[in-house]
């Protein structure tokens, strides 16, 4: 708590005015975050023609962000989850958004149901891993990723 009033700049009495809790006003940051996180992925998302294009976009804003936002996404990817139940809801229902992109963005390809929700979960699950131990391989995750996109395509047709 303390280092949350230091950054923020209030006081103890003001937070309380504002927040019931630390989980409530961790909760506040995900729900603007996520927030953030699906418009500039939406935006991106668009910007793409072909099914490659709208995934190495979507892909790169969110690798961007979690590069250039660490504390931000070790808050809303680690720190929430913890929370409990609420938290990990909260995750779930962005995860769940982001599997509804990557369906669409799949969607003219013959895959199995289940693979757009696997990959974005693979994909969460490799970002939470790299903030847990080494962030200096976040910039090589989407150049990884490009070749299994490449393998999708190559045996989805």
């Amino acid at each position: 708590m303390r280092e949350i009033l230091g950054r923020a700049g209030v006081s103890r009495k003001t937070f309380y005015e504002q927040f019931s809790s630390k989980d409530e006003c961790l909760l506040a940051i995900y729900d603007e975050s996520a927030q953030c996180l699906r418009g500039v992925v939406q935006r991106a998302y668009e910007r793409g023609v072909t099914p490659r294009e709208r995934i190495d976009a979507a892909l790169d804003i969110v690798l961007e962000w979690v590069d250039a936002e660490p504390g931000l996404a070790r808050l809303c990817m680690l720190e929430v989850p913890s929370i409990g139940l609420t938290g990990q809801q909260r995750v779930a229902a962005t995860v769940g958004w982001l599997s509804g992109v990557m369906t669409d963005i799949l969607g003219d390809l013959d895959v199995p149901e289940l693979l757009p929700e696997l990959i974005v979960g693979g994909i969460h699950q490799l970002i939470v891993q790299r903030l847990v131990n080494d962030t200096t391989e976040l910039p090589t995750l989407a150049v990884d990723l490009s070749d299994v996109w490449a393998y999708v395509e190559r045996t989805a047709r």
